[in-house]
């Protein structure tokens, strides 16, 4: 077994989709980065609500309510 197949095997037991390696790397480079900027917007967004929520949850004026 050569060190790339006992690497991809290793990866798959550990839960790893490789496929979606796969898919990613037949886009273009650019398209790649779009997608990641994307997602990286999406939590960060989730990111700020969460802060918001908890900000509301620890305000006086929740507690109260």
């Amino acid at each position: 077994m050569t060190e790339r197949s006992k690497a991809i095997e290793e990866a798959e037991r550990a839960g790893f989709d490789l496929s979606l390696v796969d898919e990613s790397l037949v886009l273009r480079p650019e398209e790649r980065a779009r997608r990641h900027d994307q997602a990286l917007d999406l939590v960060l967004e989730f990111d700020r609500i969460r802060r918001e929520r908890d900000a509301k949850l620890k305000s006086p004026a929740a507690a109260a309510g």
